[in-house]
């Protein structure tokens, strides 16, 4: 549906580090008929530059330009904390938020002592992903990431050809660390949303990753926690029959009752339709 007139409710989906617009093809199919799944590839992935900033605030800028109208934002990881600063730069833009795990990972650093160590924990990790990547070795950063994220051995335990695609984005993945890291705003900015919000998480995730999305489901004002049982980081690729379902139920209670209407505005510039 590239370049015509989306006769559903724009979805905008946001991918996370190292992944690409398609991990929202299963959320794409299942929301086909209510709602158009519009998915770009973000900087440094897919068919994106490789030399854009990944900054939060600049690749939501980019976003920022290419939105012509109102959407549901839906991000995992990097990409829900894109959708969120949009929500936050440009409220009138975004009908609803879901966040799937978000990485505000900064938020930790003013947290409690117990925060701060979970900050200190990845900064390590993100130092040691950036090290071997600038050495041209991104295979042991990569081991540490993957088994930080999905368990220990979980490296180990992956196909080869899925090895080497990840040791791909290991000089991008160090720079996305490095971003979401050294941002500074406060928890409290959180309360400046005004749309409904889905914050959600899967209970097999790293705690770091855990408290973070409790973090921001507890600063964002009338936020819903949904919590995916038995899945990890992944869920929306292992578990899409629990989480597109919610997804769903979030899209319509924030939409209410409506008519589908001819949107009046084309949203082809932002990379591509599922």
């Amino acid at each position: 549906m590239l370049g015509q007139t989306l006769l559903a409710p724009p979805v905008l989906a946001l991918h996370g580090s190292a992944s690409t617009s398609l991990l929202w093809q299963g959320t794409a199919d299942y929301l086909r008929g209510r709602y158009q799944v519009i998915a770009p590839d973000l900087p440094g992935y897919g068919n994106a530059s490789r030399r854009a900033s990944r900054d939060i605030p600049n690749v939501a800028g980019v976003i920022l330009g290419s939105m012509a109208e109102p959407m549901h934002l839906v991000g995992h990881g990097h990409g829900a904390a894109v959708a969120l600063e949009i929500a936050l730069l440009r409220p009138e833009l975004v009908k609803s938020l879901t966040l799937i795990e978000p990485a505000l990972f900064h938020l930790l650093r003013d947290g409690d002592p117990s925060d701060l160590a979970l900050f200190i924990e990845l900064a390590s990790m993100a130092d040691q992903l950036a090290t071997m990547a600038t050495a041209s070795s991104p295979t042991a950063g990569m081991r540490a990431y993957v088994d930080f994220w999905h368990g220990a051995g979980a490296w180990r335990r992956s196909s080869e050809s899925l090895r080497q695609e990840l040791e791909l984005h290991a000089e991008q993945l160090g720079r996305d660390l490095a971003a979401v890291l050294a941002a500074t705003w406060p928890a409290s900015r959180c309360r400046e949303l005004v749309c409904p919000t889905l914050v959600m998480m899967a209970l097999e995730s790293p705690i770091t990753s855990l408290r973070v999305t409790e973090m921001v489901a507890e600063a964002v004002p009338g936020a819903r926690l949904a919590i995916v049982p038995d899945a990890g980081h992944m869920a929306l690729l292992t578990d899409p029959h629990i989480v597109n379902p919610m997804i769903a139920a979030h899209l319509r209670a924030a939409a209410g009752v409506r008519t589908v209407r001819k949107s009046r505005r084309s949203t082809a510039s932002l990379s591509h339709s599922l």
